[in-house]
């Protein structure tokens, strides 16, 4: 290579087990990039390649100056800004691979390396699931691997000496790692504000468990805007559905993961539109969740939203700033007119054994109706007959059998208490039913 020394030359098992840590890094951020970073990144490893075998010249200065920018417009322009966790980090892994040509010798090699551990941190930043923490193990594998490579001067790419080195110096620090997790001192940041205990704040939650909260605090702190194409529709018409929880376990409900609903239960056959359809744009302010706001059956027309199973719309990256997107929704539309086994199986599952009480109300209710409707009535009449208070500061309720001290004993309690009832004395019925996050938000004209 041109300009470098034959001691500082970047040995070829290292330029491959950089690259292939480069492609392994990028893989795990790929459902949150837009596709042409991708492509910035095979175009990156080619051109590193020929020029490696002498067939073409790196990028000069100015050329790599204005890719540089090029790759900063276009992240604005797939992200709407440079500020945000996605942007950001979409940033540095298009400098990661951009740093790749202009890597001449071991010395950047180095950089690009150490770039590579921090950029494997930035992974965390969105998931720290089992199988992401042995995927990047593997990957420190792969990086330090590479280390090992660039120490050793004309290596051939099929000796397996560095890699099986690189495993021995992880093992060896295995135990160092261990000490230092349980006896160095965690330190919070400094930043940190203790919460008051069983104290939040109105909202919506991507998990649901009653009795948590016994001091509720309203806020008037904006969720989201929209404008309608047209005339607004009653505030009674303005249900707007986020995300549906259908899997209830120790007590709480939250969401079906992409991974536990089956393939044929993914995408949805279209129902009949009927009634007026409602064109409107939504301005969603930063919530750290990856589900949005619409109304009753919704379709997206923005890139990257995408209609789930419950027919709620997702974006696949968390909402860190200002999300805007454009909807169009038939509330009168039908939806799940008929459920499949594994739905209905999912939607009246209860954990076994708990909450005794309810499930002979239930029981009892269910003898002396027929009917599902005449069921659901007489739950609801219920409710009516036995003085239950809405109140924002509830007690608190036991951990074990929480629905039963709820329905028998306090009687008092907020929207998640009365709707984790309600379909826990369905459920025992053998009716399906799903928790739904809803808001009716201020009408302004």
């Amino acid at each position: 290579m041109s300009g470098v020394k034959q001691s500082e030359q970047l040995p070829r098992p290292a330029l491959a087990w950089i690259i292939g840590a480069q492609a392994f890094l990028l893989l795990p951020h790929m459902p949150r990039l837009p596709a042409w970073v991708a492509v910035l990144y095979l175009v990156a490893f080619a051109w590193r390649v020929e020029a490696f075998r002498g067939r073409m010249e790196l990028p000069g200065r100015w050329l790599k100056i204005l890719l540089s920018a090029g790759a900063a417009v276009g992240i604005v322009l797939s992200f709407g800004s440079l500020l945000g966790m996605e942007p950001m980090v979409a940033f540095l892994l298009t400098a990661f691979a951009l740093k790749l040509l202009e890597m001449r010798s071991r010395k950047d090699a180095y950089v690009v390396i150490f770039l590579g551990y921090f950029v494997l941190l930035t992974v965390f930043l969105f998931s720290q699931d089992l199988l992401m923490v042995l995927y990047g193990l593997a990957l420190v594998w792969v990086l330090t691997t590479a280390l090992v490579c660039v120490h050793r001067i004309g290596a051939s790419l099929r000796d397996m000496q560095p890699a099986r080195l690189a495993a021995l110096m992880l093992a060896q620090s295995a135990p160092l790692m261990l000490v230092l997790f349980f006896l160095f001192p965690r330190i919070g940041p400094l930043w940190s504000v203790p919460l008051m205990s069983h104290a939040a704040q109105t909202g919506m939650s991507d998990r649901l468990r009653p009795g948590d909260v016994s001091r509720l605090s309203q806020s008037d702190d904006v969720a989201f805007r929209v404008r309608f194409d047209g005339e607004i529709p009653r505030s009674t018409e303005l249900y707007w559905r986020g995300l549906v929880m259908s899997r209830v376990q120790d007590g709480e409900w939250r969401s079906l993961r992409y991974y536990e609903v089956p393939a044929f239960e993914r995408r949805n056959p279209r129902p009949a539109l009927r009634g007026p359809m409602l064109s409107y744009t939504v301005m969603l302010n930063p919530t750290q969740q990856n589900w949005l706001y619409a109304l009753r059956y919704a379709q997206s027309t923005r890139s990257g939203v995408m209609q789930l199973h419950d027919f709620t719309l997702y974006s696949p990256v968390e909402i860190e700033i200002n999300f805007l997107y454009s909807v169009q929704s038939w509330p009168q539309a039908g939806l799940n007119r008929t459920l499949s086994d594994w739905r209905r199986r999912v939607e009246t599952e209860l954990p076994a054994g708990g909450n005794p009480r309810a499930r002979e109300l239930a029981r009892s209710l269910r003898e002396r109706t027929t009917g599902d409707r005449e069921y659901m009535l007489a739950v609801l009449d219920y409710f009516r007959r036995n003085d239950f208070r809405y109140t924002l500061q509830p007690p608190l309720l036991p951990a074990r059998d929480s629905m039963d001290s709820f329905l028998f004993e306090t009687r008092r309690g907020f929207c998640e208490h009365f709707a984790a009832a309600f379909a826990v004395l369905m459920r025992a019925a053998n009716i399906p039913t799903r928790a739904s996050c809803i808001s009716l938000p201020r009408r302004k004209t």
